[in-house]
């Protein structure tokens, strides 16, 4: 039979047609028309192809990216970060100029303002993604499932609100922000990595300008020998809408030629562009009782003031520190292939406004040194090896945390208490110029103990807001009146979390 040019004509689009059907039979698709868009559904309901699919759409919310996958048939996500208290910034970029945004049913142009009501993951709002006739509406999570259940009870009678963090050793972390009632306003959610987790949340108020700043780890930490104590990466801070302006680091020094990463356990915002930081150094040091060369992580501080470093501390400078340090002081360097012995580990810093010189905790010395910010000297220690101030047996402390000036110029500490196994308080009244102590007290609750991280700040309610760090199986904060016993505030926590501090700003 012969056929002629035309009669190919004719069937060729239906040869095509029938083609693409069993095309899409294979990979499990079957064509439908819904108000005008061509779409391809899976097989099994939750997979779907149209002109969205394909898109380059990149949403952000406060900065960090929304992913949404528009081959999903009912997305739902959850942004990293959300506020309550402020308006949160949607933008998005795409090089289709014909797409449309909706939140709520409200068409928006990037950049767009978002207010939420609450923080919860029962809670939700939706973002509709049109081109021409093609839409997909994405349910907005306000709270991610991952974000630990937290019970609050009690009232806090003091002003301000509380700023902490949740951790845990597999999953997601957090900085959070809740008010007097444990109502959340702020989170970020951090991704636990090798280095560690989001922490360290604080509020800074200078010249009547507030701004927010955490420390978050780096993923890459080739360049430094793990310690699970030690963790490495930046400073985020945040101006007072929660937007990101600038991730601060160490600068190159003398003893830090490369700068880098600073570490986790402090940060200190003094003015605009004034930065104190804590750092970490890995170093071979000559060790004269070993009679060689030892890995050590030498502490460092470091004072930034417009972008160059003014001041500079390292514990390596001061030898006796090795020789008055009570733990992870194996200068042998025989427990582990990749081991440095971390014997000072720093934890918290603070300026005396006295005379403008720093006080700083070291937990692997049982100690608080008072260090000249000016030219570096040690101008005294309080407790452990090298005590100048003659404390009692029961005044000592042992790997204490946060230690800082009170308003009445009393020194306030967290101490972990892990000579005895019981977590106090302790709060000093020093002569230093007799190096004596005036008055101290200790409030402790009996059975609890921690035997790392945690906190203590006093408020003007003369209560004691507590975070607990490790010792945070039964309760994440505890706000305190002692003079009463009486327990104002509490923050339980979900299995299995704990949180590095809690502390309270107003």
């Amino acid at each position: 039979m012969k056929f002629d040019r035309s009669f190919w004509l004719r069937i060729l689009p239906w040869g095509l047609f029938g083609a693409a059907l069993i095309f899409l039979a294979v990979q499990g698709f079957s064509p439908e028309e819904a108000a005008g868009c061509a779409v391809s559904i899976s097989a099994d309901g939750t997979h779907i192809g149209d002109l969205l699919t394909t898109s380059d759409l990149e949403i952000q919310i406060n900065g960090l990216p929304l992913n949404v996958d528009l081959s999903e048939t009912a997305p739902l996500v959850a942004p990293l970060s959300l506020s309550r208290e402020t308006t949160n910034i949607l933008t998005w970029t795409s090089s289709d100029r014909n797409l449309q945004i909706s939140w709520n049913g409200q068409k928006l142009t990037s950049p767009a303002a978002i207010e939420v009501e609450t923080l919860s993951p029962q809670q939700s709002s939706v973002l509709t993604i049109r081109k021409g006739d093609c839409q997909r509406h994405v349910t907005v999570q306000l709270l991610p499932d991952s974000f630990p259940t937290v019970q609050f009870t009690g009232h806090s009678p003091s002003g301000g609100d509380f700023y902490g963090d949740l951790m845990n050793d597999d999953g997601d972390s957090y900085i959070f922000k809740m008010d007097n009632d444990g109502q959340l306003l702020y989170y970020y959610r951090g991704f636990y990595n090798k280095s560690g987790s989001v922490m360290n949340f604080q509020k800074h108020e200078l010249d009547g300008v507030v701004t927010y700043s955490f420390f978050e780890p780096s993923a890459d930490i080739s360049d430094h020998l793990l310690y699970m104590g030690v963790q490495y990466g930046h400073i985020n801070l945040l101006d007072d809408q929660y937007q990101l302006i600038q991730q601060i680091e160490l600068l190159p020094s003398e003893h830090l030629p490369a700068g880098g990463m600073c570490e986790n356990h402090e940060f200190l915002m003094l003015g605009e562009n004034h930065y104190l930081l804590t750092g970490s150094v890995d170093q071979n040091l000559w060790v004269s009782s070993e009679q060689r060369y030892v890995r050590v992580k030498a502490a460092l501080i470091q004072e930034i003031l417009n972008d160059e470093v003014i001041f500079e501390w390292y514990s390596s400078d001061h030898p006796a520190l090795l020789r008055q340090s009570v733990e992870n002081n194996d200068y042998t360097n025989t427990n582990d292939t990749y081991y440095a012995a971390d014997y000072a580990h720093i934890n918290s810093l603070c300026v005396d406004p006295n005379d403008g010189n720093l006080i700083a905790s070291f937990r692997n010395l049982d100690a608080v040194l008072k260090i000249d910010r000016q030219s570096g000297q040690i101008l005294w220690t309080l407790g452990g090896l090298g005590d100048d101030f003659g404390l009692e047996e029961e005044q000592l402390f042992s790997r204490q945390h946060y230690a800082k000036l009170t308003d009445e110029g009393t020194l306030l500490l967290f101490d972990n208490g892990n000579a005895q196994e019981q977590t106090r308080i302790l709060e000093f009244q020093l002569n230093e110029k007799n190096q004596s102590v005036i008055t101290w007290k200790e409030m402790m609750v009996d059975g609890k103990y921690s035997f790392a991280t945690g906190s203590v700040m006093k408020t003007e309610a003369n209560t004691y807001v507590i975070g607990w760090g490790t010792g945070s199986v039964h309760s994440l904060m505890s706000e305190i009146d002692f003079d009463t016993r009486e327990v104002v505030a509490e923050m339980i926590p979900a299995y299995g979390q704990y949180s590095y501090r809690v502390v309270k700003f107003q």
